[in-house]
């Protein structure tokens, strides 16, 4: 890759944090937000996505999780998780992306992101919580069981180095995870695990998707938002063949893409260093894939 394409994703950046942190907002105030986040995290996606949903300013702190930014001591005060988004309003702190976005649909309600009925609204919560209870880790595991291994791997070297990295991470279950997924790969049993419970989440995402636009109804939510970054990783791994046979998913991918929040939230942060390696690894790794759906399947 040439250096002027390796630095357009910074240029890039630079741009939006000038437009965003860099300049009065109205009323000649600064804002008073304030994102630690990185371009590729799903979880901060999802952040994004609501703040340009709401057209709200913000200054941005963005992370480098590969060089262990997250795991540094002026960061794990911040957040002893060593996660991100983190959100930083009038001196408050709040993690945790989900408990982010309900926190920025209440503090700056136009547009609204849940429905107006408390049903409604249950409905948009228990989705999302779905993603907590699982889901996100499973993402976890397929993403660096088919890609991010490589990038650890090649940049920490040594056995040595990779055990710091694991023993680094605060939470001792997704240390465990991703040990088992970086060494293993595509064949850990961890993995079959993951496919299995995607399948299953798109499968049900589909039935639901078949009486109404979004997720809960026919306008956007927090949920259908909190969703988005999940199918996007799965289009980046080169796994969106998983919903080949699922219609009503694939036309709300399609939709929520076309989203302002969407492009300005998500596209506008892909990172071009990582694409190329997410695609040709997913793409290698389909046939195994392919396999345990079929087996499901049967």
């Amino acid at each position: 890759m040439s250096r002027e394409k390796t630095l357009r994703p910074q240029l890039n950046r630079l741009v939006f944090r000038l437009k965003t942190s860099d300049t009065l907002g109205e009323g000649g105030v600064k804002p008073m937000l304030k994102l630690y986040h990185n371009d590729m995290s799903s979880c901060a996606q999802k952040v994004r996505f609501v703040l340009a949903e709401k057209a709200v300013e913000w200054e941005s702190e963005e992370l480098n999780l590969r060089a262990g930014d997250q795991l540094k001591p002026e960061f794990l005060q911040i957040n002893p998780k060593g996660l991100v988004p983190v959100l930083e309003h009038d001196g408050n702190i709040l993690i945790e992306s989900n408990v982010i976005i309900e926190y920025l649909n209440e503090v700056f309600p136009e547009p609204a992101l849940l429905p107006a009925d408390a049903y409604g609204r249950a409905l948009a919560r228990r989705w999302m919580k779905r993603l907590d209870d699982g889901v996100h880790l499973e993402t976890i595991v397929l993403s660096f069981g088919i890609a991010f291994r490589h990038q650890l791997i090649a940049t920490l070297e040594t056995d040595e180095a990779l055990e710091h990295h694991f023993s680094s991470i605060p939470d001792p279950y997704i240390q465990n995870v991703q040990r088992q997924v970086v060494t293993g790969g595509i064949g850990s049993p961890r993995f079959e695990q993951a496919i299995l419970v995607f399948e299953k989440l798109l499968k049900e995402l589909d039935q639901e998707l078949a009486s109404h636009t979004w997720i809960v109804g026919d306008a956007l939510t927090l949920s259908d938002i909190a969703y988005a970054p999940y199918g996007t990783r799965l289009e980046h791994l080169h796994l969106s063949r998983m919903w080949d046979n699922k219609p009503n998913f694939a036309r709300w991918y399609e939709a929520i893409k076309e989203t302002s929040g969407y492009q300005t939230g998500l596209a506008e942060w892909f990172n071009p260093n990582y694409l190329p390696l997410m695609d040709k690894a997913g793409n290698e790794a389909w046939p195994r894939i392919a396999k345990l759906l079929a087996a499901i399947d049967t």
